[in-house]
């Protein structure tokens, strides 16, 4: 059910412990010379529509509500046309109001899809669940930080075999590369220019994401990272299908309230400087160490 069709007794009178209400937020950002910039918007609705076709036929008692995507996020990635970020805090502060909201309407499940693979824009979002849960009791989630570090938090994504040969292969396939590439191909192939195959790899290690700049002058007049030529509707498939798999298990452990709190944060959720307020709270005790310091000092004088 799509909430911009329904009235808002239609609203009122939905069993509430038996709905969940899905969102997605993610960027409208370039994906180098072959791929529209909604690419995130894109899959991040793909998978929200097969999550949902997959929880009507394993739980159909639920009531499953919709509403538009959230069109920006946090971003690194700079020199482009077209990239629609903004800081970290504006996520948070809007991933806030807009699922408090929601909450406030009664509504006891609620699941942000966050396709965009940048750690502080999930980080955002999750920090903006937390707040959420602790004002209105347990509501909301947003699991895909989970799926984006499920190495590192020891989730099994069950993979396919040819899509573990292919990360395997070409693993740090992170921005328009043969996965979002094979992605696409399977939900529009008319997105897709056909030069993907032409394009250059372009090759950035886990840690080298850790400076922008070089990252964005590696990326300069492309966009991607990753290998593009690679890509396959047959991957794009394989890989859509099992993001939707995952976020129905995610939903509904998180649903039934058990064992799903291992889908409630990226593995980077606990390092502190990737946080929202960091900076705010750093500069906020440094000054009070300071004035205390002071004080003493003018005391002790």
């Amino acid at each position: 059910m799509d909430i911009m069709k329904m009235t808002w007794k239609e609203l009122e009178a939905l069993p509430k412990e038996k709905t969940i209400l899905f969102l997605t937020f993610a960027p409208i950002e370039e994906h180098s010379h072959h791929l529209p910039l909604g690419v995130d918007l894109f899959l991040g609705e793909t998978w929200k529509k097969l999550a949902m076709d997959i929880i009507r036929k394993k739980e159909p008692g639920y009531t499953l509500l919709t509403m538009p995507p959230i069109p920006f996020a946090r971003g690194s990635v700079k020199g482009f046309p077209g990239n629609l970020h903004v800081k970290q805090r504006t996520v948070y502060r809007v991933a806030c109001e807009l699922i408090g909201k929601i909450a406030g309407w009664g509504i006891k499940n609620i699941v942000v899809i966050a396709s965009h693979g940048d750690p502080k824009h999930i980080i955002a979002i999750e920090e903006a669940c937390e707040k959420i849960n602790r004002k209105y009791g347990v509501c909301a989630i947003s699991p895909m930080g989970s799926f984006f570090s499920f190495d590192e938090l020891g989730i099994d994504l069950n993979f396919p075999e040819q899509v573990k040969q292919q990360l395997e292969k070409y693993p740090n396939d992170y921005h328009a590369g043969w996965i979002e590439t094979s992605a696409m191909l399977d939900i529009d192939p008319g997105l897709v220019k056909n030069n993907y195959s032409d394009l250059p790899d372009i090759k950035i290690g886990e840690k080298e994401l850790m400076f922008p700049k070089k990252v964005n002058k590696k990326i300069a007049g492309y966009g991607h990272i990753g290998f593009p030529g690679l890509a396959t509707k047959e991957l794009g498939e394989l890989l859509n299908i099992n993001s939707a798999e995952f976020i129905c298990k995610a939903t509904l452990a998180f649903v039934s309230r058990k064992d799903y709190k291992i889908y409630q944060h990226h593995s980077l959720y606990k390092i502190p400087f990737l946080r929202t307020n960091f900076l705010r709270v750093f500069l906020a005790v440094s000054g009070l160490i300071i004035i205390a310091v002071l004080v003493f000092l003018k005391i002790a004088g």
